[in-house]
């Protein structure tokens, strides 16, 4: 299962304070972040995004429902 979620934060190469998606994967009670999804990604710079390191490997079960199916 492919989940998607738009957590608030800053992007430092961009300097833009805004909502990035970030993609989930896994079994309901069980999603893990992926990679983050976001247009202006290349060469990997998403692994050094400050949104993506502060979100939690899993998503909580209980915050699950308002993910989305799509991007």
């Amino acid at each position: 299962m492919v989940k998607y979620e738009y957590e608030p934060g800053l992007c430092k190469q961009l300097h833009y304070n805004g909502l990035w998606s970030v993609q989930y994967e896994g079994v309901p009670g069980h999603l893990k972040k992926v990679k983050m999804v976001c247009p202006c990604i290349k060469d990997g710079c998403d692994a050094d995004c400050e949104v993506f390191k502060n979100l939690p490997e899993v998503k909580p079960a209980d915050q699950e429902w308002h993910m989305r199916d799509e991007r």
